[in-house]
């Protein structure tokens, strides 16, 4: 007997549900994923040409921000249009969002790649290059540095500088991360340069594209991803610091020319489109694909990266729901705030002082009013590790001993306000 063929409207949905729970416990228990236990990163890339659709994203679902494109002067300032406002909202919808600053990118002038290799392949300029960035991420209260260099300008200098820039960044409490190819390593990436990353974002995608136009297909199938996944274990990397890369586009091989279009551009024309990974020689990634690949993620490696945010749909077919939605059927969380806004960060309401830091027994926290709130301190993937419920005061001592050396997140809620700050303990 067909249940759901007799079925009420309200009883089908209860089944339905049911019916995906059990699917995805099975998941579980066949891929060895662990339920309600683990933290999820969603990396997700937003360029300067797109900084028009910031007020549409949901930073609530994404737990790392790289903006980019950053690029040296001959002198080696970084030079990038005005994000401030970008910041602004991502951490007013999302407290506990880390934002990058991503230097480089896969196009790249002959002016800029000059400049690249003048100021890295020489140790007296790569030295003074490293400070100005460092300079660069603390003006703008960033949290670190993604390095997005490629091919050929992936030069003699660039193992020493991610080395070199990692080693500056941990110093100041700030992350390091690198965007790699999905099946090749460059010479200059050495176990060094592999080990220096907090984690590493695969470009599992652009398998083919418009350099290629005879080879028309698919440029980001579940088996490049899988393929990508396996080259960088193959090559040493721990699944902790792989990030696998979805793309939010495809390529449409023409007759003469082969043209990207974003996820938004095919599903505006049908949206029965969402749910496909191709369209004649129109070739992309539709929800199911992209659920898939959230599965293998969660088994093999320690998040999502998004090529690039603005190339979503912004309702009820985006992929970057469906990433967020997956990885919560999963048992998975990630740091947003989506649905539950309890906090809003702003800085100029409220501030706090901690000294010193980096520390490693003893922390003081200062404000300009009395403290009537709870503090947590959370590590990197979003672990609550330590919680006090201080007595009002201007200032407060915290003996920190209990925790491990490395970099914490310290939360400190007031009233309606979330104030973040990084702790380094030695």
């Amino acid at each position: 007997m067909k249940l759901t063929s007799t079925m009420t409207p309200n009883l089908k949905s209860i089944h339905n549900k049911l019916t995906n729970r059990l699917f995805y416990l099975l998941i579980l228990i066949f891929f060895n994923i662990p339920a309600f236990t683990q933290n999820a990163k969603v990396v997700g890339y937003l360029p300067t040409y797109r900084f028009s659709y910031n007020a549409s994203i949901s930073y609530c679902k994404v737990t790392h921000l790289n903006i980019c494109f950053a690029n040296p002067d001959s002198q080696g300032n970084l030079i990038i249009d005005d994000f401030s406002s970008i910041i602004d909202r991502a951490r007013r919808e999302n407290p506990n969002i880390l934002i990058f600053i991503s230097v480089g990118g896969g196009v790249l002038s002959d002016t800029q790649k000059q400049n690249w290799s003048d100021l890295i392949d020489f140790y007296s300029n790569r030295v003074e290059f490293i400070k100005k960035i460092i300079s660069f991420v603390k003006a703008h209260d960033l949290d670190g540095v993604d390095v997005d260099l490629e091919w050929d300008a992936v030069t003699s200098g660039y193992t020493n500088f991610v080395i070199s820039l990692s080693n500056s960044l941990h110093t100041e409490g700030k992350l390091m991360s690198s965007a790699l190819p999905g099946t090749y390593r460059y010479s200059e990436v050495n176990s060094d340069v592999l080990d220096a990353n907090d984690f590493i974002n695969i470009m599992a995608y652009d398998e083919t594209g418009p350099w290629d136009p005879d080879n028309p297909g698919q440029h980001s199938s579940f088996e490049f991803a899988e393929n990508s996944l396996n080259f960088w274990s193959n090559n040493g990397v721990p699944k902790e610091k792989l990030i696998l890369g979805v793309p939010f586009y495809g390529y449409n091989f023409g007759e003469n020319s082969v043209n990207s279009f974003s996820y938004a551009d095919m599903v505006n024309i049908d949206t029965d489109y969402a749910d496909l990974d191709n369209v004649g020689n129109a070739y992309y990634n539709g929800r199911p694909t992209i659920r898939r690949k959230v599965l293998l993620a969660s088994s093999k490696a320690a998040g999502i990266m998004i090529w690039e945010l603005a190339q979503d749909r912004f309702d009820e077919f985006s992929l970057l729901t469906t990433i967020h939605d997956e990885y919560t059927a999963l048992g998975y969380t990630t740091t947003g705030l989506c649905g539950n806004p309890t906090f809003i960060f702003n800085k100029e309401i409220s501030d706090i002082k901690v000294y010193p830091n980096p520390a490693s027994t003893v922390i003081y926290i200062e404000s300009d009013k009395e403290f009537d709130g709870q503090m947590n301190f959370y590590t990197l993937d979003g672990r609550l590790v330590k919680s006090i419920l201080p007595e009002n005061s201007l200032k407060i001592k915290v003996n920190i001993s209990d925790l491990n050396p490395g970099i914490y997140i310290l939360k400190v809620s007031s009233g309606n306000n979330l104030i973040s700050r990084k702790l380094v303990i030695r």
